[in-house]
């Protein structure tokens, strides 16, 4: 689809019906890589997942959407709750970008749970009409009976701290302390940072301080985004999603246009400003395709969702009117200071039907499998078509490959490369989620994991370069309910 750069930045009320019929005929079009069980949007660009919570029984997703095109425009929030990810409610949209801290977007945050309710924090982005960006606001707002409501400037852009980049706030209570915390762009050093702000009652928030790295030549980028930091299992883990720092040296690390990395921390370096990190960022998924995973609790799980999708790329479904999808969510835990993501266990007893233990060298399948096996050596897997278009998974016993250069078409931009990972284990369990245009590998006892989009049309066999037994499901279709 060609931009259009005169509605791009339209409020969906402002939205002619003729355009989004037009729209939403081209998504009805696509019979090749729409998802069966992975949230994608109406029509236009799905990216991050924002305010995420469990309420009163329900998991709230909200994610960015710019309605039609499926480029960055003007970003609302969508609204779906769902018992057990198989059938959603829709709830439409839940932000509108009518306040005047966000003129030119609802840009991304998080829920939390307070005595006096559910408080919903994100971003106001104020451009000056030609796309460059003058001030960033927190902005705080209610979510009652299912509506985003009584939105009001939480936090005012302070220049002199920053520059115009900070965003992406989210609650964290430390040392019976409670702070919003927000990634921003210094404006000392136009690096990274995270910003503190103190608060008593969640409604008035006072500037604390910012953390910068504690390790020596380490910056993480010039801007930290959709900033995570979590108590999980007597650690703190530390997730942000980096612009601005690579590795193009290193084929495993820091590859993609923008790097979700993490750390685990003991405690914070609150005394000297610093985060109090004693190892250094890495890499949380080897894939293509995944940015700005947001955490939230279920009871004493810590779950994440991440956007399946990518800053700075155009799909091949772009000419279908619609761009990205969000993740399954995972639940989140240690070993020693790596991060394990596991599939949610509710998420996948609720999404797979039809399990049977098979042995074979090749499976039939019907745009979306899941494979579940033990690995001990070597293994060599292809999904593919009748035209031998595919993509490649090698278990080396050193590395874990990812391939897709010889789809039926490519994604658009700048780090288009062979995604690898050093393996961890020689005996692990690997488990496989794909979806007519996804793949998301957990192996390395679900230490590794591959996120990516991939684009084979008719794809219908699985081969591996020997017999191999696995469980294998077929997984139900979501459905979204009005």
């Amino acid at each position: 689809m060609k931009i259009n750069k005169e509605i791009l930045m339209n409020k969906i009320s402002q939205h002619e019906l003729k355009n989004i019929k037009i729209a939403n005929d081209l998504v009805a079009q696509d019979k090749f890589y729409r998802p069966l069980y992975h949230v994608a949007p109406p029509n236009g660009l799905l990216n991050d997942p924002n305010g995420l919570i469990y309420k009163d029984g329900y998991h709230h997703v909200h994610y960015q959407w710019s309605p039609i095109q499926p480029y960055h425009g003007m970003k609302h929030w969508y609204h779906l709750k769902t018992k057990d990810f198989v059938n959603y409610l829709d709830l439409g949209v839940s932000i509108i970008p009518d306040h005047e801290g966000e003129i030119t977007g609802a840009f991304s945050g998080s829920a939390f749970e307070t005595p006096k309710g559910t408080k919903i924090y994100y971003t106001g982005n104020i451009e000056d009409g030609k796309g460059n960006m003058i001030r960033e606001v927190q902005i705080s707002a209610d979510l009652i009976g299912d509506q985003i409501v009584n939105k009001r400037i939480a936090v005012e852009h302070d220049s002199t701290l920053f520059t115009p980049h900070a965003r992406d706030p989210k609650i964290f209570k430390y040392e019976d302390q409670i702070y919003m915390i927000f990634g921003v762009q210094c404006q000392d050093d136009k690096m990274g940072g995270l910003a503190l702000y103190k608060t008593t009652d969640y409604e008035t928030f006072t500037f604390d301080r910012i953390l910068k790295p504690s390790l020596k030549n380490e910056d993480y980028g010039y801007m930290w985004e959709c900033p995570n930091l979590d108590s999980l299992e007597e650690k703190l883990l530390f997730m942000i999603s980096s612009e601005g720092w690579f590795n193009f040296k290193d084929d495993y690390e820091l590859n993609n246009s923008r790097n979700v990395v993490y750390t685990a921390i003991k405690n914070l370096d609150l005394e000297n400003y610093k985060l109090g990190e004693t190892s250094i960022m890495k890499t949380m998924d080897y894939g293509h395709d995944f940015y700005a995973p947001q955490t939230y609790w279920y009871n004493d799980k810590l779950l994440m969702i991440g956007w399946l999708g990518a800053v700075d790329v155009q799909y091949p479904t772009d000419k279908y009117s619609w761009h990205s999808m969000l993740t399954i969510p995972r639940e989140l835990s240690w070993n020693n200071d790596t991060l394990v993501q596991k599939p949610f266990n509710e998420f996948k007893k609720n999404i797979l039907i039809k399990t049977e233990n098979q042995k074979s060298k090749s499976l039939k399948i019907d745009k979306a499998v899941h494979l579940e096996f033990e690995l001990e050596n070597d293994l060599k897997i292809e999904l593919l078509n009748s035209k031998g278009e595919n993509i490649k998974i090698n278990f080396t016993d050193k590395e874990i490959i990812l391939d897709r250069s010889q789809q039926t078409a490519n994604p658009t931009w700048n780090f288009e490369t062979i995604r690898k990972a050093c393996r961890k284990f020689k005996h692990q369990t690997v488990e496989i989620y794909v979806d007519s245009s996804s793949i998301e590998i957990f192996a390395d006892n679900y230490q590794t994991i591959f996120t990516s989009r991939f684009f084979v049309e008719n794809f219908d066999t699985i081969v591996f370069n020997k017999s191999t037994e696995a469980k294998v499901s077929n997984l139900k279709t979501i459905n979204y309910l009005k």
